[in-house]
């Protein structure tokens, strides 16, 4: 096995390791988190680096949850974590290097309390982080404790530390690409030029489809996080980017429909909703720096929905015992609305076994 040269976090909470051979639908690079229990905490928290005192707030509400809840494990990133002002009329946005003093003053140094601080930030980029040097993200993943982020797309999963039962999956997956939106109509000229560098490489879509029939028939809930929502009420884009953004969301869509995905967590809309559609429940948090108004419609949120337009994360205690409870939190940490995930369905190709033990031995063997 390889292993990911990451020191315990003050809480230990967890460990951080990168299995080399694959295990049944163990890929590579998949990365493992090992929770003491069969119970954990994470929260959600999109759109955040921009330096305000509302994300600094945020910051500060966080930190105090993490230390409410029992065993918090990570901070689920979803994009967008940094922001610029424009400079001669153009967009700015991202970081220009591992060195950009903005690592220190949005992330570091924000996210500094003493329960917070000990917690990861399994993250994915942003539509913003794509007009600056998105590979500096990928460069200083690769040094930090804090900033984990093995690849664009990727796969991470929460075990228990001692049976190594797989307690929830999450699939990672950059949708500035998949979008098709800015490739007609790019935010800058840096974005214009990396997304053209990406053409070269493999389809998103493609990747999100067989990484799902990878994992079919794993234990647990399965997530897929994203950066722009497949199911909101908002609209934020002119009729022409809108259409574009939701013809190429649908596709995703129904990858999430036909692997019975439980749950899609997103960003990009500065503020907090829950949409049931189909089976699939979309959870948007995009109010990590501040909140903005939204027009809203109801074509795109289905059978259930709930909505504020306001900053804030969201709180997630998967509690040992099947369910997924999720709390939405505005900016002092004052619950909003609540909502509980039964245990998911068996699915048809699901394993009754779970994962032998030694699987999570090894993965903390010194």
């Amino acid at each position: 096995m390889v292993r990911v040269t990451r020191p315990s976090f003050a809480l230990a909470f967890y460990h951080l390791v990168l299995l080399s051979a694959c295990q049944g639908g163990q890929d590579s690079a998949d990365l493992v988190l090992l929770a003491p229990h069969d119970s954990f905490s994470f929260f959600v928290l999109g759109d955040w680096g921009m330096g305000t005192d509302v994300q600094r707030s945020v910051a500060e509400s966080i930190n105090t949850e993490a230390q409410r809840v029992e065993d918090a494990l990570f901070v689920l990133n979803v994009g967008d974590n940094f922001y610029k002002n424009a400079v001669g009329g153009e967009k700015q946005g991202g970081v220009e290097s591992v060195d950009d003093p903005l690592w220190k003053e949005y992330f570091e140094d924000m996210y500094d309390g003493s329960h917070l601080k000990a917690l990861p930030f399994v993250s994915i980029l942003g539509n913003h982080d794509y007009m600056g040097n998105f590979t500096a993200q990928l460069d200083f993943a690769k040094t930090s404790d804090r900033f984990l982020m093995p690849e664009r797309n990727f796969v991470s999963r929460v075990r228990n530390r001692e049976t190594g039962a797989t307690l929830a999956t999450f699939v990672h997956v950059d949708t500035t690409p998949l979008v098709g939106m800015y490739d007609s109509h790019p935010e800058n000229s840096k974005m214009a030029q990396n997304l053209l560098e990406l053409e070269k490489e493999a389809d998103g879509m493609k990747w999100l489809s067989a990484t799902l029939a990878r994992l079919a028939g794993e234990e647990g809930f399965t997530f897929v996080a994203g950066h722009h929502p497949v199911r909101s009420g908002y609209f934020s884009e002119d009729a022409v980017k809108q259409g574009i953004m939701d013809e190429n969301m649908a596709n995703l869509q129904a990858i999430l429909e036909e692997y019975r995905v439980d749950a899609y967590f997103s960003g990009h809309m500065h503020a907090l909703e829950h949409v049931h559609y189909k089976d699939v429940e979309y959870f948007l948090s995009g109010g990590g720096g501040e909140s903005k108004v939204y027009a809203r419609g109801e074509d795109g949120v289905g059978s259930r929905s709930w909505s504020k337009m306001s900053a804030g994360f969201v709180t997630v205690i998967m509690d040992g015992k099947g369910a997924a409870n999720l709390i939405y939190r505005d900016i002092d940490g004052t619950e909003l609305y609540s909502y509980t995930m039964p245990e998911p369905p068996l699915r048809e190709t699901e394993k009754a076994e779970s994962p032998p033990a030694s699987t999570a031995l090894l993965a903390t063997a010194t």
